[in-house]
């Protein structure tokens, strides 16, 4: 005799794997955690959830590459930002040194199960036959004591000078670190550098 909960469960299984196949943009095993995190067995919930994530990780690529495009000023060099919490947990915006008001605090806090895209512009001047510089060299806590994670990045610009030219190269900081009493996964990688000056750069952080 079938077991009614071991049929349902199957069908839900396969529709699990067939639904997530069709979602690219975090890998099975995170998606699966959204799922049980969403604390529902309806099919149409999980499936508009689904495409409510998917939208957003899309409105982020696609405000990230509209802000690669822009023409800014050479005096500015520009870091963009790609938050993605895959978490159920939310982290807002702690200490920093670039001296954050109110409402850019509270664009930055991130909330649970979050893709945020967010963009910083930092002064960028070098003089002809200058030396090796910092062009910024900053941090950001999100969270708390209890959980959280701090994100230092920089840009330094070293110079070797050479018969006759010389030699620029660009040093990026893109670093994430889990604080607090409960520890979270966390990494970072740049997605996408300048060759030629102001050197801007693309960084994504992934909290799991």
């Amino acid at each position: 005799m079938t077991n009614p909960a071991e049929t349902r469960n199957k069908d839900d299984k396969r529709f699990y794997e067939k639904t997530l196949s069709q979602f690219n943009y975090a890998a099975p095993d995170v998606l699966y955690k959204y799922i049980e995190s969403l604390d529902t067995k309806e099919h149409t919930e999980i499936l508009n959830a689904l495409m409510k994530q998917a939208k957003l990780n899309d409105d982020a690529n696609q405000q990230i590459q509209a802000w690669q495009q822009e023409s800014i000023n050479p005096n500015r060099t520009r870091l963009i930002v790609k938050l993605i919490n895959h978490t159920n947990r939310a982290f807002a915006v702690g200490e920093n040194d670039i001296d954050l008001d109110a409402d850019e605090r509270d664009f930055l806090s991130v909330i649970p199960w979050d893709i945020l895209a967010f963009k910083l512009d930092f002064k960028y001047s070098r003089q002809l036959g200058s030396r090796s510089k910092d062009m910024y060299k900053n941090f950001i806590v999100f969270g708390d004591k209890d959980c959280g994670f701090v994100f230092n990045f920089g840009l330094r610009v070293n110079t070797s000078f050479g018969v006759i030219s010389s030699t620029l190269t660009p040093v990026r900081t893109n670093k994430v670190t889990s604080i607090g009493a409960t520890p979270i996964k966390c990494s970072t990688r740049i997605t996408r550098a300048a060759n030629d000056e102001p050197y801007g750069f693309t960084v994504e952080i992934t909290l799991a």
